[in-house]
């Protein structure tokens, strides 16, 4: 590249400009930051990242203003401040996914970087400085790589393809840097590789600024899920609601009528639980619904769909699941309800269900509604015929 070209460039990327827009750029991202943490304090991640960027941004701002040290010692600690955002970040993607931080590591680490970088470095390695530093950073974002990767399971799934991204580009940017300071030594690093220099110190700002951006999605998506789930779930027993199972059924019932697959439907009620409210109170009986419906998760598969249908009403859909098989199913229900036992305070209570049992036929069940009013049928009849029992013929009618 030319002289011309260099100087040219230079004009349009004027130094302190740069420096003035990264700060105000790092700023603003630091508020939104520390605002999304005001109003949802469980992300300490957030924090986390607020004050590393705060950090970050008195970094680049002490460059801007006249110096207030020696110009060496003015550059340790810029270099400190601006070095501190990458282990924060790795502290915040700890806290992210609920993982233990790692301070003592940050501390140690710093402290040796910083070293390395005065000692080792010093005031005319300016190559071996870019080097130190840039070893710092592939320290300290393959550490967050992986994390990111680890917990992918368990991760929100936009906000975490982005994050894994960004630091995957943070330690490709940071080997780049490292890789052609030792190649070029000093002071050839120096004199030849000023615009590179300028360059990735940019892509470095503003994928880290990205990953920040990344982190903060991901407490979105959270937040967006847990609203989902509050919309979806019953408050109470934390089974889908009478909505929402209803959506999801009609969905199971259409694809089972069309290929004529099997396809149960069970209606599972408490006997007797107004004498429970009446004796013991209505918070025992939350609890014994809370606890009925650990037990119904614990006793029903993977692919069941199971619901608090009103009051003390259950209901579970059994795909791929035929008649005598779904009878099966309910009675093991029935035992394992009468052998729940629920303890509330100090009192363990007796309770049973009744439960009807209602499989699909084609040619008979034409919606999901029919598949419904014949389960109730059948609970109906089990109340009838002395509660705590599993009902899945229909009677017939007295002539």
């Amino acid at each position: 590249m030319s002289n011309q070209t260099i100087q040219s460039i230079q004009s349009i990327l004027d130094f302190k400009a740069t420096l003035l827009s990264t700060t105000g750029y790092t700023a603003m991202l630091t508020g939104v930051v520390a605002l999304f943490w005001f109003y949802n304090r469980k992300e300490r991640a957030l924090l986390t990242l607020g004050i590393g960027g705060a950090i970050a941004a008195g970094g680049t701002l002490l460059a801007y203003l006249p110096p207030l040290l020696a110009p060496w010692p003015m550059l340790v600690l810029d270099t400190l401040l601006l070095l501190l955002f990458h282990p924060l970040a790795l502290i915040a993607t700890q806290q992210m996914f609920g993982r233990p931080c790692s301070w003592p590591f940050t501390a140690l680490s710093v402290a040796v970087v910083m070293l390395a970088f005065v000692y080792w470095g010093g005031m005319d390695g300016y190559g071996r400085r870019v080097m130190v530093t840039s070893g710092a950073h592939l320290l300290y974002w393959i550490m967050v790589i992986r994390l990111l990767w680890r917990q992918r399971r368990q991760a929100t799934p936009a906000g975490h393809r982005l994050a894994l991204g960004l630091a995957a580009a943070i330690t490709a940017i940071a080997a780049c840097r490292w890789s052609v300071a030792w190649y070029a030594g000093d002071p050839g690093f120096g004199q030849r590789c000023a615009m590179f220099n300028l360059f990735t110190s940019l892509g470095l700002f503003w994928t880290t600024f990205c990953f920040s951006l990344s982190m903060l999605f991901i407490s979105y998506e959270r937040l967006l899920l847990q609203v989902k789930l509050q919309a979806q779930q019953d408050g109470l027993t934390r089974l889908y609601n009478h909505r929402t199972f209803h959506e999801k059924a009609e969905g199971l019932f259409m694809r089972a009528h069309a290929r004529r697959e099997p396809l149960a439907l069970l209606l599972i009620d408490l006997d007797h639980f107004k004498r429970i409210n009446d004796c013991h109170g209505h918070q025992a009986g939350d609890e014994v619904l809370r606890q009925l419906a650990d037990c119904l998760r614990g006793e029903t598969r993977h692919g069941d769909l199971l619901g608090r249908h009103g009051g003390e009403e259950f209901v579970a859909l059994l795909p791929q699941t035929a008649r005598i098989e779904a009878y099966n199913m309910a009675d093991r229900l029935r035992r394992a309800i009468a052998n729940l036992k629920p303890v509330v305070g100090a009192c363990p209570l007796s309770i049973s269900a009744s439960i009807g049992v209602a499989s699909l036929r084609a040619d008979e069940h034409a919606n999901l509604a029919s598949l419904f009013l014949e389960a109730d049928v059948l609970l109906y009849q089990a109340k009838h015929k002395g509660r705590n029992r599993v009902e899945m013929e229909r009677e017939a009618a007295a002539g």
